[in-house]
């Protein structure tokens, strides 16, 4: 028997009984998987808590749901955070959708002196919402109980300012001396990934945020290219950390 379908619903959609999906979300429920009452169905609300549920009905095109049990997860451990340089074309994307199936936490776009790429506020809004129906889909697809979340906008001052606050903070610079199992402890909550846009980082850049704290490493000798390397390190740290592998 296949697995029931995944869907998922903000938390101020459950109530104590019920769940009620998205306009996008019903749609694809019921025209696309052409689920009616009382069929079976999952859905999370993206921060780990799954629900059983059985379709109820539909109001208004929106389909309601009866939760007929539920149960919580804790998110592993370390969770990863990645700020990604800007990036032309859709390789963005292709990082959002890389990194949401291996379970990364938060990915936040910034600006830096070498970004091939400069976005206004109207094309960043209209990205950041690409990128999180992209995080939605991967979830949904993965069964994974938590959201990725992706946003962009972020400026080189504000990502100094985010880096000074992050516990442990990895900046992956083509010229740094140490490989990142240096940088990596035994134990560890959050780790923040910074990587280089399409033109890398200038060197005033990598000391800037190694001022703010970062430290500052290498994969190896090949140079990687920007939507590559965050899959790499992400995997990496994963791996390390007993993940995955």
């Amino acid at each position: 028997m296949a697995a029931p379908p995944w869907f998922y619903a903000p938390r101020e959609n459950w109530t104590g009984t019920e769940v009620e999906l998205s306009r996008e979300e019903s749609h694809h429920a019921l025209k696309v998987m052409r689920i009616s009452p009382p069929d079976v169905l999952t859905v999370t609300d993206g921060r780990g808590v799954v629900a059983r549920c059985a379709a109820a009905r539909a109001e208004e095109d929106l389909l309601v749901a009866e939760v007929l049990e539920t149960s919580e997860h804790r998110r592993p451990r370390p969770e990863i955070a990645v700020y990604q340089g800007a990036a032309k074309g859709h390789k963005v994307d292709d990082v959002v959708e890389r990194l949401a199936e291996l379970g990364t936490a938060e990915i936040c776009v910034y600006s830096s002196k070498r970004s091939v790429v400069r976005w206004d506020r109207a094309k960043i809004d209209r990205l950041g919402e690409r990128w999180a129906a992209i995080a939605r889909s991967v979830a949904k697809q993965s069964r994974n109980p938590f959201l990725t979340q992706a946003s962009g906008g972020v400026s080189w001052t504000e990502l100094v300012r985010r880096i000074a606050r992050e516990p442990l903070a990895i900046v992956l610079w083509e010229e740094a001396e140490f490989p990142l199992r240096t940088a990596l402890s035994g134990h560890a909550d959050r780790i923040a990934l910074v990587i280089g846009p399409e033109g890398g980082l200038a060197t005033e850049e990598a000391e800037e945020l190694a001022d703010a704290g970062a430290q500052l490493i290498s994969l190896g000798p090949q140079i990687l290219r920007t939507q590559n390397a965050p899959v790499v390190a992400v995997s990496a740290l994963l791996y390390h950390y007993g993940l995955i592998g």
